[in-house]
């Protein structure tokens, strides 16, 4: 009886042994993908790390009369990635942009504009990328009197609103990486877990079979005869 006790430890062991190898396996796999798929994301991270970039404004001509047209050229070096979100703060009357801020997808801009007042405007220029990285640049616009125009920003400022704020955004490389290694962690866990879970099963079914085997033979009832 202990004989075939001992042989029943032995395979119960083996099994367990082979459950544990199962896990390690799985373990290890999850781990080797994850190792392989965030190096492969690396470079990418690092580019966008060094995408920093600039802008430049100027004016044509400039000085300009008031009601004369002007010819203002905004570009992007090529370190910043499209599109691009643009404030301007600043501005002469009659050449602000239409929306506050403007989108933009090129690296050079040139837009044609009629200030209406003179003055000295120092035109302020706040971008951003699509990696969220921000620059800025300034540039001065000097509006001569016209023929009959008016001398003293009879237009009003024409200044904007635009802050330049938020120029933070997460590169969706990172967010795949941090999201393979969450994958990686809970399946690790569910591994440990059903490991764990295995070995309390086959300790408890072990147990019983000793105790079952430590348990003396019943003893026959005696015979019973009739009275003589």
């Amino acid at each position: 009886m202990f004989g075939t006790a001992d042989e029943r430890a032995r395979r119960h062991r083996s099994v367990l042994a082979a459950v544990l190898i199962v896990l390690l396996l799985v373990g290890s796999a999850f781990g080797i993908l994850g190792a392989s798929v965030a190096p492969a994301r690396a470079p990418t991270t690092r580019l966008a790390a060094e995408g920093a970039f600039t802008v430049s404004l100027s004016f044509a001509p400039n000085p300009v009369p008031a009601g004369t047209q002007t010819q203002i050229s905004l570009s992007f070096t090529s370190g910043g990635s499209s599109p691009f979100t643009v404030w301007v703060n600043g501005s002469a009357p009659g050449c602000a942009p239409p929306t506050q801020p403007f989108t933009t997808p090129n690296y050079t801009n040139n837009f044609p504009c009629t200030p209406s007042s003179s003055g000295s405007y120092n035109v302020y220029i706040d971008a951003i990328d699509s990696s969220g990285y921000k620059t800025s640049t300034s540039n001065t616009l000097t509006v001569s009197t016209g023929n009959g125009g008016c001398t003293s920003n009879c237009g009003g400022s024409g200044s904007g609103n635009g802050s330049g704020s938020g120029g933070f955004a997460i590169p969706d490389s990172l967010v795949a990486t941090m999201f393979m290694f969450v994958m990686i962690f809970f399946a690790g866990l569910f591994a440990l877990a059903g490991g764990v879970i295995a070995m309390a099963v086959l300790i408890s079914r072990r147990l019983r079979q000793l105790t079952e085997a430590m348990k003396p033979p019943e003893q026959a009832p005696p015979e019973s005869k009739p009275p003589s």
